[in-house]
């Protein structure tokens, strides 16, 4: 009687810890559920069904993207059950990538001194960032320029370098000399300024006046201003064509004396001459990368380039607000010479004529002609030379030339260190001109040719040069990536259909397949049209890089 009472009390005790230890795994799946679920149930925007390239070179996945307040707060799927979310987009079939960043702009002339920053042949292609003030040209003032964004509004991010072409023209004027040694010391204070305000580095145009005419030391020590401020040195180099292995040598000479991360602008092998040189150049830099130099590069994914008439000129021409132009003008000995010294540039880089070159700007019937056709029709060389010569003492012009092959292009791009960058500014299709196709085409011309057709880059390298790799390299935080933490900048498109649509004969026509692009939580861009909704984009100013000497 005594064993049954006490086996009663022990099954009865069982029931109770039974029990008990029921309740506490019940309580302990709320709490599971409580951490899992209720942190995600308000959110701004749930991106479902998608498939995420998160811009740090890892495998494609599929799964969810949730954003609140201007920020991704967590990738999966699960966990997103009982969100509410003010947005949700069904992503299904399509990429979800980090905006990209277009690390080779122009845009400072095209920022309005009254109202929001709207870019809308970059937003329209994906891209979420901006980064001006390249090949030697910004504003020095770099402080006005981000406080301005700031206080205006900009649809996009922005953020800036400080160029040597302005630095020097504000110190010295269009001087081609060296600096006396108060000049020297201006433009040290201008760079200085500029890396505390924010700029990300010192950049260089050294086939523009004035810049065309600094010394090395000049540039060496300029750059390691910047570099004391945590910047890069980033080059439009001395000469693409015949000199080109010289002028990248120069630039990487350049970064290691002044302990700088150097990013050479929008390499190519210009001229027939140089087709087929792009691996002896990249070879340069593989060699100074081995030796421990941090050295990138940029590229724009087209064999034809755009700039200035002016670099045609011999440096005699343009130095000094370009007095021996004028010169040529009024003196027919100085005018022969001018045109012997064009030809003979042009036969060291192999051109026969200056039919690869066609005009952007200038009068209307110069546009989208060359200079065989304007300003006079031009059968031979002789002929076209002096045509160039007219339109350089009307002013000059923007150019398009075709001087690369396209053989070259597709190694650069395809190079393990490139990013990418237009080297354009905003267009604008009301504008009387017929610029490079590149403002409006060159991030879906990425995915387009390079993965879809040619296969030369994998979708996650693609998305990773064009976002993750981009911002490492200029040391913009918390951007170019897809983690939680990051800044919402997003772009979601098509892969399949994602294509430039823009071409020389129609720059202006807008890339199709990207359905969203997001600027920090913000919709901008909702199937190809600007969303109307306040601008989100911040200026972005730099946070201490690394040096070569560290």
């Amino acid at each position: 009687m005594l064993l049954k009472r006490k086996l009663n009390v022990v099954r009865s005790n069982r029931r109770w810890v039974l029990l008990g230890a029921g309740l506490i795994l019940v309580a302990l799946l709320a709490a599971g559920a409580w951490i899992a679920f209720v942190p995600y149930r308000h959110v701004d925007i749930l991106i479902v069904n998608g498939t995420v390239v998160d811009g740090t070179g890892s495998p494609p996945r599929v799964c969810d993207v949730a954003i609140r307040d201007g920020k991704v707060v967590a990738l999966g799927g699960w966990r997103f059950f009982f969100s509410r979310p003010n947005l949700r987009i069904d992503a299904g079939g399509k990429i979800v990538a980090p905006g990209f960043i277009d690390v080779h702009t122009h845009v400072e002339p095209n920022i309005p001194a009254s109202s929001p920053f709207v870019p809308a042949n970059f937003l329209r292609q994906g891209v979420t960032t901006l980064i001006t003030g390249n090949c030697g040209r910004s504003r020095t003032d770099i402080g006005g320029l981000l406080g301005g964004l700031e206080k205006r509004g900009t649809a996009i991010n922005v953020a800036t370098l400080i160029g040597h072409n302005s630095v020097r023209q504000e110190a010295m004027g269009a001087a081609a000399r060296p600096p006396t040694s108060s000049e020297m010391s201006r433009m040290r204070l201008l760079v200085e300024r500029g890396m505390e305000n924010g700029a990300l580095g010192f950049s260089t145009g050294l086939a523009y006046a004035p810049g065309r005419f600094a010394e090395r030391t000049e540039l060496i020590a300029l750059a390691k201003v910047a570099a004391d401020g945590g910047g890069l040195y980033v080059s439009h180099i001395r000469d693409e064509a015949r000199g080109g292995i010289d002028a990248i040598k120069e630039a990487l000479e350049i970064g290691r004396l002044a302990g700088a991360t150097t990013q050479i602008s929008h390499l190519k092998c210009s001229g027939p001459f140089q087709w087929h040189s792009s691996p002896r150049r990249l070879q340069l830099i593989d060699e100074a990368r081995a030796s421990g130099q941090r050295v990138t590069i940029d590229v724009y994914p087209y064999d034809r380039s755009s700039t200035q008439t002016d670099v045609l000129l011999p440096d005699w021409a343009i130095r000094e607000n370009k007095t021996g132009l004028r010169e040529a003008a009024k003196d027919e000995s100085t005018r022969k010479k001018l045109h012997a010294d064009i030809l003979t540039k042009l036969k060291e880089n192999g051109w026969k004529d200056l039919k690869h070159v066609i005009l952007a700007t200038g009068k209307s019937e110069w546009i989208g002609r060359t200079f065989a056709e304007a300003p006079l029709p031009a059968p031979d060389m002789d002929r076209q030379i002096e045509n160039l010569i007219e339109v350089s003492l009307r002013g000059g012009a923007q150019a398009i030339y075709a001087d690369m092959d396209q053989s070259d292009v597709d190694w650069i791009v395809s190079s393990p260190y490139g990013v990418f960058g237009s080297d354009s500014a905003v267009r604008d299709a009301d504008v009387a001109y017929k610029p490079h196709p590149r403002g409006c085409g060159t991030f879906p011309r990425i995915f387009r040719v390079y993965v879809r057709e040619k296969r030369l880059l994998t979708l996650s390298d693609a998305v990773r040069k064009a976002s993750g790799e981009a911002a490492e390299i200029f040391g913009l935080v918390d951007r170019g990536v897809l983690q939680p933490g990051s800044w919402a900048d997003i772009v979601i498109f098509d892969m399949e259909s994602i294509s430039d649509e823009a071409d020389y004969e129609r720059p202006f026509a807008e890339p199709t397949g990207i359905d969203y692009v997001i600027v920090n939580g913000i919709v901008a861009v909702d199937h190809g049209a600007l969303s109307g909704k306040k601008p989100a984009g911040m200026p972005l100013r730099k946070t201490r890089l690394a040096s070569t000497s560290e």
